[in-house]
């Protein structure tokens, strides 16, 4: 039987926020830029029909290296229809986030996220059924953690107070919904992101993708960072002078030579080059 994967490893400050429903052309580009501006990366779970039709963002989301996951192709739930059309309305999905941008998704969320939920609601149907339909296809089956309720608009300060909540290896699941009537939705979840990322980040997290969170092939400096320090992993595109902007506001030559300095042996001799995915201590004092 398939497994649901709701969080990942305890023991390492990793965080993965993710998005469902979306894209939206009045959220989704703001949402990026906020993510852009911390370098922090998430994971969206979106729909056929929206990644057809806001192509463009799907392909700048994939740019900026964050993950498209598959989310089905309408808000219907999975547990309601037969094991056919689960895989007809998943391959769906699959095949307009290839069209978009030439890669075929390895993560799926159920709308609803049901299973598991739904439990009561579908008798004789066992949860596991749509898990495994989608494994079939090559599918992981990603629920989470934390539940932010955004999409109910509890108000900005609300869904900060529950990201930062976050514990080692949480998935945050998060929306990028458009606002409806008086319910700002996905623009509130824009601003407490905004708020909240940098604090998490202050107590060491990283944001990372629901592929980077589950990956165990990060290597770690000597197992642990020291006292007065922080761990980064590296995302596609990072350079020790754009590492240091981000934690010391400075990117000059005895910024990115103290983050150097201090990983040394994961780096390498040459300070220009630097792998995705390996992590670093970032000293902070």
């Amino acid at each position: 039987m398939s497994k649901v994967i709701e969080r990942g490893d305890r023991n390492k400050p990793n965080i993965a926020l993710t998005f469902d429903d979306g894209p939206y052309d009045s959220v989704t580009p703001t949402l990026l830029d906020v993510l852009d501006k911390y370098n922090a990366k998430a994971t969206f779970f979106w729909i056929a029909p929206q990644i057809r039709k806001f192509e463009w963002i799907v392909k700048k989301a994939h740019g900026q290296d964050h993950l498209i996951a598959n989310h089905s192709n309408d808000n219907t739930s999975l547990r309601t229809l037969n094991d056919e059309t689960v895989r007809q309305k998943l391959k769906d999905t699959n095949r307009a986030i290839q069209e978009a941008i030439g890669y075929t998704p390895k993560y799926f969320r159920p709308p609803l996220g049901e299973p598991p939920f739904l439990n009561d609601a579908a008798p004789g149907d066992p949860p596991e059924r749509v898990t495994n339909l989608a494994a079939d296809l090559g599918l992981t089956h990603i629920h989470w953690l934390i539940d932010t309720k955004d999409w109910e608009s509890p108000g900005v300060q609300s869904i900060v107070d529950t990201l930062l909540s976050a514990q080692n290896g949480s998935i945050i699941l998060c929306h990028d919904l458009p606002k409806e009537g008086d319910n700002a939705r996905g623009e509130d979840t824009v601003k407490a992101l905004n708020i909240a990322i940098p604090q998490l980040q202050r107590k060491g997290f990283n944001f990372v993708t629901i592929e980077q969170l589950l990956s165990n092939s990060a290597p770690s400096p000597n197992g642990k960072c020291p006292g007065g320090s922080q761990t980064y992993i590296v995302q596609s595109g990072d350079h020790l002078s754009k590492i240091a902007q981000q934690f010391y506001g400075d990117g000059s030559e005895q910024s990115w030579k103290k983050i150097y300095e201090a990983n040394r042996e994961v780096i390498g001799n040459d300070p220009t080059i630097i792998q995705p995915g390996i992590e670093l201590c970032i000293p902070l004092s």
